[in-house]
């Protein structure tokens, strides 16, 4: 079924929220059908079934064991045992799988069907009919990842048996499963093909609504060529975030080289040259609860913090952080502005991330509805491991000024690159879900506060019962 939004909000896609799913025969004989399928998309990603909560704040936070036992519901609790046999865990993957699956079907038929269409059909022509083929492209490839790195081996440990299907086409009622690296190789095929779409809108005609400064990225401008829908690049498949995602899909698939090339390219070209992406520094911290300046990508709801309140109240949960004195006094990292996103009360440790710190502040207030998804730091951490075992002094440079940009005094010791790595990623990615991708992707066991936990098969999480979703 096509999720969909109504013709009238068009222009106001950022304050719609999602009507029934509907399937319309007549959707994309107006051009603002094209539109509203993909802004339906996105809202469809941001929901709670996926990075809403499951796979941000919520299940992929606690598969990386960042809160303490015993929080969340016991669907979460037997989460974080990895119990994954538990009825209600069976059944809420079932329904992240569906939702994944369902938003690749959406995609494939925005696909199938701009194509059809010749670019005089849209008001700014091939720019704009590039532009939302080469989006849809990229949430294709980005969801089969996702899908991917929950559901089937990482690819270092040699497992080349098949776990999950590649959807392509609209309507497919079945596809084969494929081993790790079909799926990943069929994924970056998908945003190579999208960063030659999406290019002409973020690096010439619209620069200045995206890739720029962290205003031009979360705000609109009635002066984009297009107007409104060509703006709010930051939370759009933009193309910094298409060759950020792509350096991580390398990275995960193990190609160094093209890892390091994609994230060298980001650096080079949007931190030296342009100056366009920064951090947050110490000082702006306790105003900046999610560090929305060097985030290449984020998905957005606008009832975020509700939604959060309303779970957590159902569950009667609060999410007390786990290691947090392990991250940084036990590492001598206490000058670490990363530590002032935590808060304390009666003495626990919560993420401000997800939280109404009841701040007025609009820098504050928009970051509210962000969900990060991709960060430029991820950039320097990718840097820094792929250079380690050639030349450790450059891999130490990349280590040296991400953790400087956050205010970590202390030195860092060549040999300890990879050490560092592993606890920088667990205060950046911090109930961002990334952390549990992180000890899979290096087949290590998760270090659940100071303590390790032996995963093995435990990083496999098995697929629906009742997989054919179609």
């Amino acid at each position: 079924f096509l999720a969909i939004i109504g013709f009238t909000s068009c222009n106001k896609w950022l304050e719609i929220d999602p009507k029934d799913q509907v399937v319309d025969e007549n959707l994309f004989e107006d051009y603002r059908g094209f539109r509203n399928a993909l802004n339906g998309i996105y809202t469809s990603l941001a929901t709670s079934e996926l990075y809403g909560r499951e796979l941000s704040w919520g299940l992929a936070s606690v598969l990386g064991q960042d809160y303490m036992a015993g929080e969340g519901d016991y669907t979460y609790q037997a989460a974080q045992r990895y119990n994954y046999e538990y009825a209600s865990l069976k059944s809420r993957l079932a329904t992240m799988w569906s939702t994944a699956y369902n938003i690749i079907a959406n995609c494939n038929k925005l696909i199938e069907e701009i194509e059809k269409k010749d670019t005089s059909f849209f008001p700014q022509g091939a720019m704009e009919k590039n532009l939302i083929l080469g989006e849809a492209l990229a949430i294709r490839g980005f969801m089969h990842f996702d899908l991917v790195r929950l559901f089937a081996p990482a690819p270092v440990t040699g497992n080349n048996s098949p776990y999950i299907p590649y959807f392509t086409s609209y309507p497919s009622k079945f596809e084969k499963k494929l081993p790790t690296g079909e799926i990943l190789k069929l994924s970056i095929a998908d945003l190579l093909r999208a960063k030659d779409l999406v290019a002409e809108n973020d690096t010439l005609i619209n620069v200045t609504f995206g890739l720029t400064r962290v205003d031009n990225r979360y705000r609109t401008n009635g002066n984009a060529k297009g107007g409104e829908f060509f703006t709010y690049r930051g939370i759009r498949m933009n193309y910094v975030a298409v060759c950020g995602l792509l350096a991580r899909m390398y990275m995960y698939a193990g190609d160094m080289p093209k890892a390091r090339e994609y994230a060298l390219y980001i650096y080079d070209t949007y931190v030296v040259k342009k100056r366009w992406y920064s951090f947050t520094y110490e000082w702006d911290a306790p105003d900046y609860v999610k560090l929305y300046d060097d985030l290449l990508l984020a998905f957005y709801d606008k009832n975020l913090l509700d939604h959060i309140s309303d779970y957590k109240s159902s569950a009667g949960a609060t999410f007390v952080l786990k290691g947090v004195s392990a991250m940084f006094e036990e590492r001598d990292d206490a000058t670490d502005y990363r530590s002032k996103l935590i808060q304390y009360l009666s003495n626990k440790p919560y993420s401000k991330r997800w939280y109404n710190t009841n701040d007025s502040y609009q820098n504050v207030k928009e970051q509210y509805p962000l969900i990060p998804v991709l960060r430029m730091s991820e950039m320097y951490y990718i840097l820094s491991e792929t250079y380690f075992d050639e030349s450790p002094a450059e891999a130490k440079k990349y280590m040296k000024l991400i953790r400087s940009a956050r205010s970590a005094t202390r030195d860092v010791n060549e040999e300890d690159i990879m050490t560092e790595l592993v606890w920088e990623g667990k205060k950046e990615y911090l109930t961002e879900g990334q952390v549990f991708y992180m000890f899979k992707r290096l087949n290590q066991n998760i270090l659940s506060g100071t303590q390790e936990i032996e995963m093995g098969s435990k990083f496999i999480i098995p697929t629906p019962d009742n997989e054919n979703v179609y």
